[in-house]
């Protein structure tokens, strides 16, 4: 049988509810086939991802529950924080089977999950108020985080510790989202309604890009057309902008000098209005017909957009105020397409040969020059703790 053009969209909204959507683009009016609906949490859904047939969400009511979307079947819930569940995401890999779960709170805290068996692995500890977002470096090897301590944080994942702090001094604002682009090489941090990018060797702001007046609701940096990358940025009045990232990192900018700096303007290579509201969340999605865009609104609709052409191809009104989003496979179902999972000692190998990587080359990657080792460092600084994880009988 030919391939079908149909993946899967899995929101979460205000209304503490999940809905899953399986999208049909072969038909000649796309279709939209409701698959479950169902109340997940007992206050708002913040925010969501998925890993292969893992769904984790996580909501102000301080849970993060977690569901095995082939046996459409929830596992159970993860209880550590002690504050609202702000950012859940899977580390990634070129295979695209994640060992880890990062997720972060109002309890200014990030902790690091083993999916194996969800123990709690590590706690990423410094932050001084609640934590806003964060992203993973695509060597899986640093993290970068924004709070509303007025600091950027990034982190060092091999030992579990602190590994740089950058303040935002001259910035009335706090950090709300942060992403890595060009493989690592920069990361941009998203204020209220002002994008700063950082080149990640110097730590320090190369430029910025000023939106006006208008409030930035989320950020991603993605690979789109011909191959290039951009950072896409949605905004309270339902668009999409769209910078072509090597104008920005191809700047020659004094990054001392603040009005050289501020005083750059940027307009998006294109945007994409298809919200009457604030755009909550977007995702991409690639299969061998097309790359998509998906985003969602406070407006209630889901919009996708086939990026080729850069046209709207399904919109669908689902009734409720729309917080978050998630895409997959319409194969998550499907038990031949599935793999048989990796044995505990096999997993267990390739846990402890990641973790033996040389620190050293992460410090390279980081600041662009090498360090001193220091003298008597510890050992798996961060002790494993055992958490409890809540089952459904």
């Amino acid at each position: 049988m030919p391939a079908q053009n149909q993946f899967r969209v899995i929101i979460g909204s205000y209304e503490h509810n999940i809905m899953c959507l399986s999208l049909n683009l072969d038909k000649e009016t796309p279709l939209f086939t409701p698959i479950f609906h169902f109340q997940a949490h007992s206050l708002s859904v913040k925010c969501m991802d998925i890993n292969q047939r893992y769904l984790v969400s996580g909501s102000n009511d301080e849970h993060i529950r977690i569901y095995d979307l082939q046996k459409r079947k929830e596992l159970g819930t993860l209880l550590a924080h002690q504050g609202s569940i702000t950012g859940l995401k899977f580390s990634k890999t070129e295979d695209n089977k994640s060992k880890w779960l990062f997720s972060s709170s109002d309890d200014k805290n990030i902790i690091i999950w083993r999916v194996k068996d969800w123990e709690n692995f590590g706690i990423l500890k410094g932050h001084m108020n609640r934590i806003n977002d964060f992203d993973i470096h695509p060597s899986n090897r640093i993290a970068v985080s924004v709070s509303e301590d007025h600091t950027i944080r990034l982190w060092n994942l091999m030992t579990v510790k602190k590994a740089a702090v950058l303040k935002l001094k001259k910035y009335s604002q706090n950090g709300q989202f942060v992403r890595w682009f060009n493989n690592g090489e920069y990361f941009a941090v998203a204020l209220l309604n002002k994008v700063l990018v950082y080149k990640t060797s110097t730590a320090k702001v190369h430029c910025e890009i000023d939106m006006g007046k208008k409030t930035i609701m989320h950020m991603e940096s993605e690979i789109i057309k011909d191959n290039k990358e951009y950072l896409c940025i949605g905004m309270s009045d339902g668009n999409v902008h769209f910078y072509y990232t090597e104008k920005l990192f191809n700047l020659e900018t004094d990054e001392n000098d603040d009005e050289e700096i501020s005083g750059q303007k940027f307009e998006p290579e294109f945007s994409l209005l298809g919200h009457s509201n604030r755009v909550k969340d977007f995702r991409f999605y690639s299969n061998e017909f097309s790359k998509y865009l998906v985003t969602i609104s406070s407006d209630g609709k889901i919009v996708v957009w086939d990026m080729k052409t850069t046209d709207q191809v399904a919109v669908y009104d689902v009734g409720e105020r729309l917080n978050c989003l998630a895409v997959c496979d319409e194969s998550i179902e499907k038990t031949d397409t599935m793999k048989k999972r990796a044995t505990d000692s096999t997993i267990e190998n390739d846990l402890q040969s990641e973790y033996e990587t040389d620190t050293e080359e992460l410090k390279k990657v980081m600041f662009g020059k090498d360090k001193k080792k220091k003298k008597n460092s510890k050992k798996n600084a961060n002790k494993r703790r055992k958490v409890t994880v809540e089952y459904e009988k």
